[in-house]
């Protein structure tokens, strides 16, 4: 009986979508939460700018500016969606100066599949949860850095894209000597 029980409640488990939550930041879920969720909820505490479509994501892009979270350095966010309106990436702009403190508080969240992180010079970190892909992006000649959550399928259309542009850049270049 007692095997029986923890079965049909690992059933209900995970048969429920709200059972295994998507990647979180900012209050929002990649992969769930919609751009009206987001605009209402955004709307009472700041400006919401609209960003136009996104090229990989074929979804719309909407800005604000870090005050309604009340994180330090916080500058800009950008939410990407898809096509059918859920949140595929957020793109955070920051003092670059907050990268270690973010990087530990990202490490204890997840896993790190690959860091660069020399005292002079760019810095970089990959954290990997299952449904989306982390960044830290710190530019050594800048004084901001990139927080980039975005959704697996996101970040492969947007490499699949970016390698098949540098390549047809390499042929036309090729083609002129």
């Amino acid at each position: 009986m007692k095997h029986f029980i923890v079965l049909a409640f690992s059933a209900i488990v995970l048969a429920c979508p709200w059972a295994i939550a998507g990647t979180q930041v900012l209050g929002a879920e990649i992969g769930v939460t919609t751009s009206e969720q987001l605009r209402k909820a955004l709307s009472k505490n700041t400006k919401i700018r609209d960003q136009g479509v996104n090229q990989y994501s074929g979804g719309q892009m909407l800005a604000t500016d870090g005050s309604p979270y009340d994180i330090q350095g916080l500058s800009e966010v950008v939410y990407i969606f898809d096509a059918q309106g859920k949140l595929a990436g957020v793109i955070m702009d920051m003092d670059k100066d907050r990268f270690s403190s973010i990087y530990q508080l990202l490490r204890q969240k997840y896993k790190v599949r690959s860091e660069k992180r020399p005292f002079v010079g760019d810095q970089y970190a990959l954290f990997k949860p299952a449904d989306a892909t982390i960044e830290l992006d710190a530019p050594h000649l800048s004084f901001t850095m990139e927080v980039r959550y975005l959704r697996n399928d996101l970040l492969q259309k947007f490499n699949a894209d970016t390698a098949a542009e540098e390549a047809a850049k390499k042929k036309t270049e090729a083609e002129k000597f």
